[in-house]
């Protein structure tokens, strides 16, 4: 099978993949690595200009390229994807997208206890090429991917019972016809992965290097250097940062005052908050609120995107 991917039998290793995409013309190395927190069980749209730096999460991922060419980075391995191909992303899996130009690419995310009927498949097994072709479909397949093309591009508002059965058509479809191999031992990077969903799934508690070492069975020693070597981020930055974004989501979407935020996002007192809040997006805690509710979010969301670009920027130097 051949598939436009620089042609990536060569692994990069999670340390040296930020460089490796700068290298590749990304531009996106100087970004921080991030658990992307989802709220929506299934999401199907047509992403015009895909550009999102390295993130994981729990759900899995499926793209397809209905116009132009673009690249994308999965645990380490870069895909130089064309108009046809498919690229299938496992939960927890570390990645990223760039495009220059018109580029259409319909994106597929599920939560797995959505699709519990491929839990297995999904966790146990990978494609021995997660990028392949439309046309190794069968005829139904590339069918049912066309239907999902078109709904996601008109972004159709349907009962998730019935898109959540073409969603299974199709996996059905890609793993009668897409060649699976045994997963791998664990590796630093599942640990990596790990140590992120574990901080993501417990970010409101009390959260040690020392704690988080313990339940995962490895050294504070170790903890941190997986943090700085592979993320470019110290852990008590990481958690911070992690802190700020569900400050800012409860913030904009729920009526909780901003002390019962506060502490659920773990800090220790209001104080505490208010400091690490204004330092962070130079207002308060209500002022953002405000800002948000008037309208001006999305001016927020890219003053927030630089500000993240600048600090991470300021991290490698």
């Amino acid at each position: 099978m051949v598939c436009r991917i620089q042609r990536a039998l060569n692994f990069v290793p999670a340390a040296q993949s930020l460089q490796t995409v700068k290298g590749m013309g990304i531009g996106m190395n100087t970004v921080k690595p991030f658990y992307e927190s989802r709220k929506k069980v299934y999401d199907c749209h047509v992403w015009w200009h895909p550009n999102f730096p390295f993130h994981l999460h729990k759900h899995m991922e499926f793209v397809h390229v209905t116009e132009g060419e673009m690249d994308a980075t999965v645990a380490g391995v870069n895909y130089h994807l064309i108009t046809g191909d498919c690229l299938m992303i496992y939960p927890n899996q570390l990645h990223s997208y760039s495009s220059v130009g018109k580029v259409g690419m319909l994106l597929i995310i599920a939560d797995m206890d959505s699709i519990g009927e491929f839990q297995e498949e999904l966790t146990y097994y990978d494609m021995e090429s997660p990028c392949f072709q439309k046309s190794m479909l069968s005829r139904y397949g590339q069918m049912v991917l066309d239907i999902l093309a078109d709904i996601g591009l008109h972004k159709e508002l349907r009962p998730f019972r019935q898109d959540k059965g073409l969603l299974m058509a199709l996996l059905a479809d890609m793993y009668e016809n897409i060649p699976v191999i045994k997963k791998d031992k664990p590796s630093d990077l599942n640990i990596t992965q790990k140590l992120l969903q574990y901080i993501n799934d417990n970010i409101t508690g009390e959260l040690t290097a020392q704690k988080v070492a313990k339940e995962l069975g490895i050294s504070p020693y170790y903890l941190s250097h997986i943090f700085s070597s592979q993320l470019n981020i110290s852990f008590p930055s990481y958690v911070a940062q992690q802190r700020m974004i569900l400050a800012c989501n409860l913030l904009k979407d729920s009526r909780k005052t901003v002390t019962e935020i506060s502490y659920e996002c773990g800090f220790p007192n209001m104080r505490t908050f208010h400091r690490c809040f204004q330092k962070r997006y130079e207002c308060t805690p209500t002022q953002w609120r405000e800002r948000s509710h008037k309208g001006t979010d999305e001016k927020i969301r890219h003053q927030l995107w630089n500000q993240e670009k600048v600090e991470s920027e300021n991290s490698l130097e």
